[in-house]
């Protein structure tokens, strides 16, 4: 009897034991789940091997008061210690070395980490900030440079961080950008600098680029236009939607002529609401149809219905224009209507889009039932005139009836610069 007693107690011994040590183990890795330094260094107490417990807790303390600093320092080295192979502790243990000035100890642990996990971006943004934090700019690049093929998510944070240290937004594109074969990445480029005020290196980065581009959609560019028109720069505009026309991001009408200013002018084709073609904004009471079969030529033409009767001022289309300083041009469309009641039609008008009280024309209104009949504009630019915006418009009207409605339809619009000779034989004729 006593014998089997002993044997029952023989084998519980180590089942206890067992009990015990997952117990202890248990209860580290439940206090280790607490942000607070107490609870991580009671953990810590239960299993002091556990590199992981020695990082949560030497973070914490590398996070706290600055007389912490060392200590935490010291418990991210000996979680290295414990697992040299994890990515996870050196690049705490690079943190925490940056942070007290030691960039001998971060080095050596940022060196670790990109060794040891060379895909993680966000080891690779670590790194890269490290070395120019280190006044090593560098080698803080091609860092920066190969996050930006790893993971293009980083792009703007990269390109303000580089060129906010380097100074020089030529440099970063070449050292940073340009490297890569990617055109996506160097159009992100241009729409950041360009978003910052940046705009003649983003015009030489633009001009770099489109020597070696691979096809692109418009969007990845329009940032990039739009700010040019913004500003008024109609012939840089001009030269960046001839290369969007190059590389397929714009699609040109077939049936447009050479000589003829306003993109998509018989809107053959759907307009993209950017850049230099037909653009529109959604306006109580007015439907704008660029898709109208009702056309003068072609198969489509534009249509503006007034579907209620109003007396306000209305914009139905616009389109941003590069045209020349201090030049003759003509204004040619074809339009018709169908019971508009205000005697405040709609019409075209030419604005300078930078000086609008440069140069500010309109034609004559389309009122009431009128077959296609053709509309025309003589006018010329000021003497620093880059870009005009031409306008489908509907002014208020001053005299009864007042209100309008009805609709509109336009088609075959035309600007062209008048030559010299066509200037003279038009005034030999009048003589």
């Amino acid at each position: 009897m006593w014998r089997s007693a002993l044997f029952l107690i023989v084998l519980g011994v180590p089942g206890a034991f067992l009990s015990a040590e997952a117990l202890r183990l248990g209860a580290a890795e439940t206090l280790a789940l607490s942000p607070e330094i107490s609870k991580l260094r009671l953990a810590l107490s239960f299993d002091p091997d556990n590199a992981r417990i020695h990082r949560l807790l030497g973070s914490r303390l590398c996070r706290g008061e600055d007389s912490y600093l060392a200590e935490g320092i010291e418990h991210l080295r000996r979680a290295t210690q414990l697992s040299p192979k994890q990515a996870l502790n050196w690049s705490a243990l690079a943190s925490a070395c940056e942070l007290s000035g030691d960039y001998g100890c971060a080095d050596e642990a940022f060196q670790r980490t990109l060794a040891l996990a060379p895909m993680v971006p966000l080891y690779e943004w670590g790194a890269a900030n490290h070395y120019l934090l280190a006044n090593r700019a560098d080698e803080a690049l091609p860092h920066f440079q190969r996050l930006l093929k790893m993971d293009q998510g980083y792009d703007w944070q990269i390109f303000r961080v580089c060129v906010r240290a380097i100074g020089d937004p030529d440099v970063v594109f070449q050292k940073v950008v340009a490297p890569s074969d990617n055109t996506k990445f160097k159009l992100s480029y241009i729409n950041y600098l360009s978003s910052q005020g940046e705009i003649d290196s983003a015009n030489r980065a633009w001009a770099t680029t489109m020597a070696h581009a691979s096809p692109f959609p418009f969007d990845s560019a329009q940032p990039y236009l739009e700010r040019l028109l913004v500003m008024g720069q109609g012939q840089q505009a001009n030269e960046v939607w001839q290369d969007l026309e190059k590389f397929g991001a714009v699609k040109k009408p077939a049936s447009e002529s050479a000589d003829n200013l306003v993109f998509n002018g018989d809107f053959e084709e759907l307009p993209l609401n950017g850049g230099l073609d037909w653009r529109n904004q959604n306006t109580p009471y007015l439907f704008v149809d660029f898709a109208d079969t009702n056309a003068l030529r072609g198969k489509r033409c534009l249509r503006a219905d007034f579907t209620f009767p109003s007396n306000k001022d209305y914009v139905a289309a616009f389109q941003f224009v590069p045209a020349a300083a201090s030049k003759e041009y003509l204004l040619h469309a074809f339009a018709r209507s169908q019971n508009i009641t205000s005697d405040s039609g709609p019409r075209l008008r030419v604005i300078d889009s930078s000086c609008p009280t440069c140069v500010d024309v309109l034609s004559d209104a389309t009122v009431g039932t009128t077959a296609w009949h053709e509309i025309s504009l003589r006018f010329s630019t000021g003497p620093n005139t880059q870009l005009l915006t031409l306008m489908v418009v509907r002014l208020r009207s001053r005299t009864f009836p007042m209100e309008i409605s009805g609709s509109f339809w336009l088609d075959n619009v035309t600007l062209t610069p008048i030559s010299p000779a066509a200037r003279e034989s038009s005034l030999t004729g009048a003589h």
